[in-house]
């Protein structure tokens, strides 16, 4: 029995495509990228440097600065850690990321005329940038200062930590922009005032050397190390081993990213962090998240009032996005069964009334997903299903209502892992086990962190297979990571920022034409790439912006080499593996 596909709807209007990134050069001996081409700095004379390295010295009135900073490096990276993700969430990720990834529809109508059908808004999509460089960078800065000047052996932990999560944010801030300044900023000097860009490829090559280099220094056996109390960690709660654990899988789905764009370069990075001291994400207590600080202390969280879970505040609460109906053909078409962790996580289309004055569901209706773009939105909650939440004893959880006010935000999962591995072994990268077993890893890992009951899962995931050409993992590369990424994207959900990401590389799963595009620079017919660089970068960095790059929002970040859809609408075949 043949894959269930999520359907594609066809706009026939005739466009002209946007020139890609140009590829630059590699060095064969070390991965390290140089000589990148023109990066549009011609009024800057000195050579360009994507050095990680810190200066050995500091001037002594900035040690005695970063010395002043000690006293408040606990809550400096507990701000940095928990506002990385979370910071005007809706702003910088719900609007954008979480429905281009096909997880959520508007369902608000002020939104109608902005980002949700492509339009580019700054009021939301410079936020990203904004809390990246005015507040992120200036926290790493003091942090790594403090950590590499003051005392660099007592805090050798801590520095790498920190900049594995400044990686993991550097990394999303190409999969949004494309190429940006970071090269000034990742050594934790004091930044230029008119910063410099970096290729997206050369921001990706630095970040994995920063994960390789902290893996190999963070050992989490010193009990001499300082270690972040507490929640001051809101990731991993002080816990070095998983931060390794962690780096190394993120430094895996990286190179999972650049795979079309350079396959040896991939191999490279991928084999080594598949080989890498610590290992990778092992279970779903390893799962890289955010506690909102609205769960109480012994769930990792402040109490009551502070944020709430950002998804249950944009859906059940603003009522602003609804499922999309990507999500609602997939959990009912890639199984002989509907998928389980439909009814954990989204409720059937019931009343506002009814579904938070009552707290009861209309189970008489179907889950339902609106088409994204559509226009015909319901604030009423009657027609399509919200995220299942619930207000009442808001500081607890209940894993038959997932996303309560406390539950966490999960960035890179135990479930994903196992998808990156099955990828990994579909190009032979040199995994334990084969891509199939793998595979039905990941659904089980996805299925067991929502607490599914094993009879359900089993039935599923049989269900999965059945729908599946027989031999598909053995005979079919391009069937088999189809399969793979709709389940990995199912498995990341909410986490808009993987969901796109992974569907622009790969052009997987088959999310249905957006319907509403009323973009100035993304033809009708075509997916949004990237959100453009913010009205700010252009009065106050405008001479550093690359003037060989085109800033729209149809420009494919470096790694995106392939169109989804012909200029007439029409999904292209894609070609994943050449």
């Amino acid at each position: 029995m043949k894959l269930h596909y999520i359907t594609i709807s066809a706009i026939l209007l005739s466009v002209t495509s946007c020139a890609d990134f140009d590829k630059i050069n590699i060095d064969p001996e070390n991965s390290i990228y140089v000589g990148a081409g023109d990066t549009g700095n011609d009024s800057n004379d000195d050579e360009r440097s994507t050095s990680i390295d810190f200066p050995e010295t500091i001037p002594d009135d900035e040690l005695a600065f970063a010395k002043e900073n000690e006293a408040s490096v606990e809550s400096d990276f507990k701000t940095f850690s928990y506002e990385g993700m979370y910071n005007d969430y809706q702003k910088t990720t719900n609007l954008t990321h979480d429905i281009y990834a096909g997880y959520f529809a508007n369902n608000h109508p002020s939104f109608v005329n902005e980002s949700p059908n492509y339009r580019y808004t700054d009021r939301y999509s410079s936020t990203r940038w904004e809390h990246f460089y005015r507040d992120r960078c200036k926290e790493y800065s003091r942090l790594t200062r403090v950590f590499k000047y003051v005392n660099p052996e007592k805090y050798k932990n801590a520095f790498y930590i920190t900049r594995i999560y400044f990686a993991f944010l550097g990394v999303q801030m190409v999969d949004t922009y494309g190429n940006i300044p970071f090269s000034d900023y990742v050594r934790g000097q004091n930044p230029r005032e008119k910063a410099r860009y970096d290729t997206g490829a050369e921001v990706y090559d630095m970040c994995f050397r920063i994960l390789a280099e902290a893996v190999e220094n963070i050992n989490p056996d010193d009990a001499s190390q300082f270690t972040f109390s507490g929640n001051n960690d809101n990731c991993y709660h002080g816990d070095a081993s998983k931060w390794v654990r962690f780096a190394n899988t993120l430094r895996l789905r990286m190179a999972l990213r650049i795979s079309n764009y350079d396959p040896d370069w991939a191999r490279k990075e991928g084999t080594a962090a598949l080989t890498a001291k610590g290992g990778l994400i092992q279970n779903n207590e390893d799962n890289m998240r955010t506690i909102p600080k609205h769960a109480p202390t012994d769930l990792g969280g402040d109490g009551i009032g502070g944020n709430e879970n950002v998804h249950a505040m944009c859906s059940y609460i603003y009522l602003d996005v609804v499922m999309s109906k990507d999500m609602e053909l997939a959990y009912k078409t890639q199984s002989s069964r509907d998928d389980p962790r439909m009814q954990v996580c989204w409720y059937r289309p019931t009343p506002t009334t009814q579904l938070k004055d009552q707290d009861t569901e209309d189970t008489s209706s179907e889950f339902t997903g609106c088409a994204i773009g559509s226009s015909d939105i319901d604030r009423s909650s009657a027609k399509y299903s919200v995220i299942r939440s619930y207000s009442r004893n808001s500081t607890t959880l209940d894993n038959s209502r997932w996303f309560g006010y406390a539950r966490e935000s999960v960035w890179l999962s135990y479930a994903e892992t196992k998808f990156l591995l099955a990828e990994a072994a579909l190009r032979n990268w040199g995994t334990e086990k084969d891509a199939e077993t793998y595979f039905k890893e990941g659904i089980q890992a996805s299925c067991d962190y929502y607490g599914i009951l094993s009879r359900l899962t089993t039935a599923y995931v049989n269900g999965v297979m059945s729908n599946l050409d027989e031999g598909v993992f053995t005979n079919n590369k391009e069937k088999a990571l189809e399969a793979i990424i709709t389940q990995k994207w199912l498995a990341v959900f909410p986490n808009g920022n993987e969901g796109w990401a992974e569907f622009r590389r790969t052009d997987y799963p088959r999310l249905q034409n957006h319907i509403g595009n009323i973009s100035e620079d993304v033809p009708v017919g075509k997916f949004i790439k990237r959100i453009r660089y913010p009205n700010s970068e252009y009065t106050s960095n405008q001479e550093n912006i690359p003037q060989n790059y085109i800033d729209r929002q149809d420009t494919k970040i470096f790694w995106d080499i392939a169109d989804t859809n012909n200029d007439s609408g029409i999904r292209q075949t894609p070609d994943n593996f050449r």
